[in-house]
């Protein structure tokens, strides 16, 4: 099964799964999660430092990764993210298949995070192709 590390900020306050309202999360490098589409994950926490020597990996939950979407920052404007989608749109109610702009707070408030906190961690990645990890049915 493969593990995925999450910062305990996002353990909900039983331990035991992540905190309520998060839905997803958005990693880099989209053609290695798309391989794991329909798995099961287990989501984990570090004891301690990160990657160091005699520091354990402590496995909160486990969750299947319904699906993955592709996202990309716009190159137009910080704040937006360019979404590759096919499916409903949250604000407008109707279903379309294009490339669509979706606004920075309905993609921190599905990942845990305030707006601030998601454009600070966000834009200093590339303006490479990163997934959407969905761990409910719900998609952009």
């Amino acid at each position: 099964m493969k593990r995925i590390s999450f910062n305990p900020q996002f353990v909900n306050s039983s331990g035991d799964n992540l905190i309520n309202g998060k839905i997803h999360t958005i990693r880099q490098n989209y053609g290695y999660w798309k391989l794991f589409e329909g798995e099961e994950l287990a989501l984990f926490t570090w004891e301690g430092k990160s990657y160091q020597k005699g520091s354990k990996q402590k496995i909160f939950c486990v969750k299947r990764l319904v699906s993955v979407q592709p996202v990309m920052k716009s190159h137009c404007n910080v704040n937006f993210w360019t979404v590759d989608i096919q499916g409903y749109n949250p604000d407008t109610g109707y279903q379309y298949e294009t490339i669509a702009q979706i606004r920075n707070y309905i993609l921190a408030r599905n990942d845990g995070l305030t707006e601030n906190e998601f454009v600070k961690w966000f834009y200093d990645y590339p303006y490479d192709i990163m997934a959407i990890l969905h761990f409910t049915n719900f998609k952009y």
